[in-house]
C-alpha cells in the first residue's frame, strides 16, 4: 500500500538534527525537540474503516508545545518560528491545560483565506518578509499534562485533541472522515487541495518512517478551487465520523 516518503519531508541526515526520540519517561518537563513521524507515500485515495482520512495541508510540518502557559514552535530549519509568525501566539490561548504537545501544519493564508505556499516560502526564508497571515492546523496530540501519549492509539489521541484544543480563527483541529477516503478526496479537491492523509486508527506515533500507519495520498484530478476561505470550508467537516 505504501512506498517511500516523498522529497517534501526530512531525509535521514535532516532527521538527525531533531535529536530527541520522544519516547522518554515523563519527567514533568516537555522535550525540547521531537523527532517527527514521516508519512509514507501511497498510490491514491481508498476506503478503509481502519483509517482516518483528513486533508493534507500545503504547509510546513510543525510541532506546538505549551508549557507553563508559554507556546513554543518546532519547525525544520527555524530556531524560533514564533518570532517569524507572531500571530500564532493565539494557540496557547486556545489550549485547555498545560504540558501539551500538538503535531500539525503551519500555513500562510492569502487575502482570501487560502493557503499560499509562495507566501509561506517567503516568510520562512526572510525574517523581514510580510504578506499573508499564519495559521496552524492541528492533527495529533502527542503530550498531555506533561505525559507522553505517543504510545496510545491514534483514535485515543484524536479524541483527546478535540477536548484540549478549541477552534479559533487562526488555529483549528483538522477535520476528516473515518473509512471514507474517496469521499474526502472529492470534497477537498473542490477546495483546491491535491492530497489527503490516511492514519491508522490503531497506530501509535513513532519517530521516523511511519509505514502503513500514516499515508500521504495524491488526488489525481482536482476541480477548480473554491474562492471562500479554506479554514471556513474545513469547519464543515466533522472532527470524526
Amino acid at each position: 500500500m505504501a512506498r517511500e516518503a516523498g522529497s517534501g519531508h526530512a531525509g535521514p541526515g535532516e532527521q538527525l538534527s531533531l535529536v530527541l526520540d520522544g519516547r522518554q519517561e515523563a519527567t514533568g518537563q516537555l522535550p525540547r525537540r521531537l523527532l517527527p513521524m514521516i508519512p509514507a507515500m501511497g498510490e491514491g485515495p481508498f476506503d478503509d474503516e481502519r483509517y482516518f482520512f483528513e486533508p493534507w495541508w500545503p504547509g510546513a510540518p510543525t510541532i506546538a508545545s505549551i508549557e507553563g502557559g508559554h507556546l513554543r514552535l518546532q519547525t525544520e530549519h527555524l530556531a524560533d518560528p514564533l518570532a517569524m509568525f507572531p500571530e500564532l501566539g493565539v494557540i496557547a490561548e486556545q489550549v485547555d491545560g498545560d504540558g501539551v504537545v500538538v503535531d500539525g501544519t503551519l500555513l500562510v493564508l492569502d487575502a482570501e483565506g487560502r493557503p499560499d505556499t509562495e507566501l509561506l516560502r517567503l516568510r520562512l526564508s526572510d525574517p523581514q518578509a510580510g504578506g499573508g497571515e499564519a495559521a496552524f492546523v492541528a492533527s495529533d496530540l502527542l503530550w498531555l499534562g506533561g505525559s507522553p501519549l505517543i504510545d496510545r492509539p491514534f483514535s485515543e489521541r484524536r479524541e483527546r485533541l478535540g477536548d484540549v484544543l478549541r477552534d479559533g480563527r487562526l488555529c483549528v483541529a483538522s477535520r476528516g472522515l473515518r473509512g471514507e477516503g474517496i469521499m474526502l478526496a472529492e470534497a477537498v479537491a473542490s477546495m483546491g487541495l491535491t492530497e489527503i492523509s490516511a492514519r491508522s486508527w490503531t497506530g501509535t506515533y513513532r519517530p521516523g518512517p511511519a509505514g502503513d500507519d500514516w499515508l500521504r495520498l495524491p488526488i489525481v484530478e482536482s476541480p477548480a478551487a473554491e474562492t471562500r476561505p479554506l479554514l471556513v470550508l474545513l469547519s464543515r467537516l466533522p472532527l470524526e465520523a
